[in-house]
C-alpha cells in the first residue's frame, strides 16, 4: 500500500503508527516487509501552466481573453525534487492500493489528485481516502485507515476544488492584464479579494461621508413610598426620542404620580457559546490578544500537528458529529481531571446526544468544530497557551447550562407622557459562572440591569427628569476580526440580507495579506483602510465591463454555484471573462500619477 500525505510531519506520524522507517534510497518511509510505503508532498507540488504555454501570443498582455480549452500543470520549481519523488512512487504502485492522506479538505483533495493526474493514474478503484478531524495519534491513524472510504465518494469535493482553482487562475490572469492594459499601472485582480476590497472601500467611504447628528435621551427617576428607585426612558407619542431639548416641556412632570399601563415579566435564556470554528477562533484571538488571522492559524496548526492537543483547525463547523458523543465525554473527563477549575462546569454539562447545539449532523461540514483533545504540553509559549485555553474553555462552556433571567418590561403614564422601564433578575447564572477568559457578551446598560421586584407600582412618583445629549456614530473601520466576520456572513448593500460566505474557513486569512501586498489597503493601527491606489482601482473597474468583479452579491452567487454545480460555475466565469475583456476602456489619464510613482520606485530599486 502507498500512503500519500500532504506534509512531512504527517508522513512521520503515519510512519510511527505503522512501524515504518525512513529509507534514504527511496526517499520514503517503508515497513520492514515492504508492504507499506509512505511518501509526502509539501503542499501544492504543481501549478497551472502560464498563459504562453497554451499559445505563444499570450506572451503579450494585450492578447485577451485567456481561456485554455484544457488546463495543464507544471511542477512547482521550488518543490521539483519532492514532486518527482511522489510521481515515481505513485507510478511504482499504480497497481497497488493507494491511500490519500492529505489534509481532509478541498485543498488537500486537489493536492493529492494533482499528483495522481501527473502520474497518469486512470484506475481509481484501488484508491481510498483517509479523512479524520482528530489529532493524528497512532490510534487515530490506525482507526482512520480501517475506516477509509473509496476515493470516488470525494469526487464532489475534488470537482469544487479544481473548478475554484481554474476560476481563480482565469480571473487573476485576465483581469490583472485587462486592468493593467487600461490603466498603464500594474493592477492585480482576484475573484474574492476584489469583492473584499470593495467592501472595505464601501465602509471607508461611509465613515468619510458620515455627519454626526445630535440627539437626546431623557430619563425619569421614580421613587415609591418605601424609597425604592427605578429609572425609565421617556417616550414621546411616536416612540422617537430624537427631538431637541424638551426639558422645559417635561419639567412640569416632576413630582407627579405615575400610573401603571402594563407590567410584563418573561423568562429569558442565553445559551452557552457554540464551539469554535476557525473563523470564530481567529476573531476572538484578535479581540483578546491582537493576533492576526494568519498568526492564530499558525499557532493552532502547531497545536494540532506538533503537540496533537487539539483537533483539525481549518474547519467551518461549530458543531460535532452525532457519532462524536463518546469522544467528547472521554475528552471532558480527561481534561477536567487535569484542569480542575473546569470540574464545576463539567459536572453541570449536557453530554447527551439530545444536545443538538453541540451534536448535529445537519450542520456538520467537512470537519467537526475545534476541540481540545489532550492537555497542553509543558514548555509551550505564552501565545500557544493563550490559544489552547481559549479552545479548552469554549469546549467546556459549550456543554454548560443556560444563563436564565427574568426580563421585566413596565410602561408608565405620567400626566399623559409615557416612560419605559426595563429590569432584569438573574435566576440561574448558568455557564456565565464559569467564564474565566473575557469572552464577548451582551452589555447591560443601567436600564437592563435594574432589579424591579421590590417596586410598589401603585405608589410611584416621578422625582426628576434627566436629559442626556448624545451623537450618532459612524460605523467602525474593519479590523482583522470584523473583516473575517464579514467574509463569513456578508450582507448585500441593497437588501442588507445575509449572503453566502466569501472564501472558505481555510482561505479567508489570506486575502488581507494579498491586498496589502498589492498596496490597495493599509493598516492605521488596527483599522483597515483603503489606499488611493485601491480607490482608483475600484473606480476604474466600475467604469469597465468587468465591474461585477467588485460586486459582493455576484461573488457570493459564484460561491453558491461553486458548491451546487462546479461545471456551471466555471462556464459562467468563462462567459463573464469573454464579455468583460471585449471592450477595453482607456483609464491611463486617471492613473498617470501612479504610473509616475511606479517608474520612480523602479529606478530606485535599479
Amino acid at each position: 500500500m502507498l500512503i500519500i500525505t500532504e506534509k512531512p510531519s504527517v508522513a512521520k506520524d503515519f510512519a510511527k503508527a505503522l512501524a515504518c522507517s525512513f529509507s534514504a534510497s527511496d526517499q520514503a518511509y517503508k515497513s520492514r516487509d515492504g508492504e507499506i510505503t509512505i511518501v509526502h508532498c509539501v503542499g501544492h507540488l504543481f501549478n497551472l501552466q502560464q498563459p504562453d504555454f497554451y499559445d505563444e501570443r499570450f506572451k503579450h498582455w494585450n492578447q485577451l481573453p485567456i481561456i485554455p480549452q484544457q488546463f495543464a500543470y507544471d511542477i512547482n520549481s521550488q518543490t521539483k525534487e519532492v514532486a518527482k519523488n511522489v510521481i515515481q512512487h505513485i507510478k511504482n504502485h499504480k497497481n497497488d492500493a493507494i491511500l490519500i492522506a492529505t489534509d481532509a479538505d478541498r485543498e488537500g483533495e486537489i493536492i493529492a489528485r494533482e499528483c495522481l493526474l501527473a502520474s497518469r493514474i486512470s484506475d481509481y478503484s484501488k484508491i481510498k481516502r483517509f479523512w479524520v478531524s482528530q489529532a493524528l495519534t497512532p490510534e487515530v491513524i490506525l482507526e482512520g485507515i480501517k475506516n477509509a472510504k473509496p476515493s470516488y465518494l470525494y469526487d464532489d469535493i475534488a470537482e469544487q476544488g479544481f473548478a475554484r482553482q481554474k476560476a481563480d487562475w482565469l480571473v487573476g490572469m485576465n483581469f490583472t492584464r485587462f486592468m493593467t492594459n487600461m490603466s498603464g499601472v500594474l493592477l492585480t485582480a482576484g475573484r474574492v479579494q476584489t469583492a473584499i476590497l470593495s467592501a472595505i472601500n464601501t465602509r471607508c467611504k461611509s465613515i468619510a461621508d458620515f455627519k454626526s447628528e445630535k440627539y437626546y435621551e431623557h430619563f425619569g427617576n421614580f421613587f415609591d413610598n418605601n424609597g425604592n428607585e427605578c429609572i425609565g426612558i421617556f417616550l414621546d407619542e411616536t416612540e422617537n426620542t430624537s427631538f431637541p431639548n424638551p426639558l422645559e416641556k417635561l419639567n412640569y412632570l416632576s413630582g407627579k404620580r405615575a400610573s401603571l399601563i402594563s407590567n410584563k415579566t418573561e423568562e429569558k435564556r442565553i445559551n452557552p457559546p457554540l464551539l469554535y470554528n476557525l473563523n470564530d477562533l481567529q476573531k476572538e484571538a484578535f479581540r483578546l490578544y491582537g493576533y492576526s488571522a494568519e498568526k492564530t492559524l499558525q499557532i493552532v496548526q502547531k497545536l494540532y500537528e506538533e503537540y496533537k492537543c487539539v483537533s483539525y483547525p481549518r474547519t467551518p463547523s461549530k458543531v460535532m458529529g452525532e457519532d462524536n458523543l463518546q469522544l467528547c465525554i472521554k475528552t471532558a473527563i480527561k481534561l477536567s481531571t487535569k484542569y480542575i477549575e473546569y470540574l464545576g462546569i463539567f459536572s453541570k454539562g449536557d453530554y447527551s446526544s439530545s444536545n443538538k447545539r453541540v451534536f448535529d449532523d445537519s450542520k456538520l461540514e467537512a470537519h467537526h468544530a475545534i476541540i481540545p483533545l489532550e492537555p497542553l504540553p509543558y514548555n509551550t509559549t505564552i501565545e500557544e497557551q493563550s490559544i489552547y485555553f481559549l479552545i479548552l474553555e469554549r469546549f467546556f462552556l459549550a456543554f454548560g447550562p443556560a444563563h436564565v433571567y427574568e426580563k421585566q418590561t413596565v410602561f408608565l403614564d405620567v400626566n399623559g407622557s409615557r416612560f419605559k422601564i426595563i429590569g432584569k433578575k438573574i435566576i440561574d447564572n448558568g455557564w456565565k459562572t464559569f467564564v474565566t477568559i473575557n469572552t464577548p457578551e451582551e452589555k447591560d446598560n443601567i436600564l437592563d440591569s435594574q432589579v424591579l421586584s421590590e417596586i410598589d407600582w401603585d405608589n410611584l412618583n416621578l422625582n426628576t427628569i434627566t436629559i442626556v445629549p448624545k451623537n450618532t456614530k459612524a460605523l467602525k473601520f474593519f479590523n482583522e476580526a470584523s473583516i473575517l466576520a464579514f467574509m463569513e456572513n456578508p450582507k448585500s448593500i441593497e437588501t442588507e440580507g445575509k449572503l453566502v460566505g466569501l472564501g472558505t474557513a481555510a482561505t479567508r486569512h489570506t486575502f488581507i495579506p494579498k491586498l496589502l501586498k498589492s498596496k490597495y489597503i493599509e493598516f492605521n493601527k488596527k483599522d483597515i483602510v483603503i489606499t488611493e491606489l485601491g480607490k482608483a482601482f475600484l473606480e476604474g473597474l466600475t467604469k469597465s465591463p468587468a465591474k461585477l468583479l467588485a460586486d459582493i452579491s455576484q461573488t457570493t452567487k459564484w460561491e453558491e454555484q461553486l458548491k451546487d454545480n462546479p461545471e456551471l460555475f466555471l462556464e459562467n466565469i468563462k462567459e463573464y471573462i469573454r464579455d468583460s475583456v471585449s471592450t477595453p476602456i482607456n483609464l491611463k489619464s486617471e492613473f498617470a500619477k501612479f504610473q509616475t510613482k511606479q517608474n520612480y520606485n523602479k529606478k530606485r530599486r535599479a
